[in-house]
């Protein structure tokens, strides 16, 4: 079966859309399948109707699919434009990060703080919830015990 001979049978032109081969195929996926009709015609021309379907979808991503060379191509010239920048210059800040060079153009003029909250102590957490859990159980115990 050549392409051709998908379009016709599925009544659509040469060159259409995949959006119009699929909407062509639908309709008459449903008009002749097997499970509608009891015709042995009608199941025949409903497996032509997905076989030239199908031949279309591959011919189309066979189309639209990118080679390996193509892609390793993107990549050097994505590479070679930042060869060239002042993307390998040395940071050089100091404890607020002023001199920070940024090569995207992200403004760094947030101001970094050595002194900034400490974080609670593992005693203090375990208290919080180990007292917590305390608490509900004696609430527990005391409810069963004062029904």
């Amino acid at each position: 079966m050549n392409l051709s001979d998908c379009y016709h049978i599925l009544g659509v032109q040469k060159g259409a859309s995949q959006k119009e081969i699929k909407s062509a195929y639908r309709q008459l996926s449903l008009k002749y399948h097997p499970d509608k009709n009891d015709s042995h015609k009608d199941g025949e021309r409903f497996k032509q109707i997905t076989e030239a379907y199908q031949l279309l979808r591959r011919e189309e991503k066979a189309m639209t699919k990118v080679s390996d060379g193509d892609v390793a191509d993107k990549y050097t010239q994505f590479w070679k434009k930042y060869e060239g920048s002042k993307m390998n210059d040395d940071f050089n800040f100091g404890p607020n990060f002023a001199g920070f060079k940024n090569p995207f153009g992200a403004s760094t003029q947030e101001n970094y703080s050595h002194f900034r909250e400490k974080e609670a102590s593992f005693k203090s957490t375990h208290l919080i919830l180990y007292g917590g859990l305390g608490l509900i159980a004696l609430w527990i115990i005391l409810a069963s015990i004062l029904k």
